[in-house]
C-alpha cells in the first residue's frame, strides 16, 4: 500500500528535505510542489499499521517538516494491460484503453 504525505518547509530548507526523503528506501516520490504545502512524499507500506510509524520516523529526523495532510492508497494498479497468472506473473496482455 501506498502513503502520501504533504506538509510545509521553509523554502531554504525543502531541497535539503528532499534529498533526506529520497535517500529512505520506503520513499518513491519526493517532490516539491506549490501551495501551501509545498512537499509531497509518497512512500509504500507494508500494512496500514505502518502509516503512523512513518510519519512519527519522518518527522523525527525532518523536525523542519510539518506534515499535514496523509493520503492513504489501499490498492495500487500497476502494468495496466498485462494479465497474470495466480501466482502473479505475466501470462499475457491485453490492450486497455483508459480514455
Amino acid at each position: 500500500m501506498s502513503v502520501t504525505f504533504r506538509g510545509r518547509a521553509a523554502v531554504g530548507d525543502v531541497n535539503r528535505l528532499h534529498r533526506t526523503l529520497a535517500a529512505l528506501p520506503a520513499c518513491r516520490l519526493p517532490a516539491a510542489v506549490t501551495g501551501s504545502a509545498n512537499v509531497l512524499a509518497t512512500h509504500w507500506l507494508r500494512d496500514i499499521g505502518s502509516v503512523q510509524q512513518r510519519e512519527t520516523a519522518i518527522c523525527a529526523q525532518l523536525p523542519d517538516l510539518d506534515v499535514t495532510e496523509r493520503v492513504v492508497g489501499i490498492r495500487t494498479v500497476k502494468r495496466m494491460g498485462h494479465l497474470l497468472d495466480a501466482k502473479g506473473r505475466h501470462a499475457g496482455f491485453r490492450p486497455i484503453r483508459p480514455w
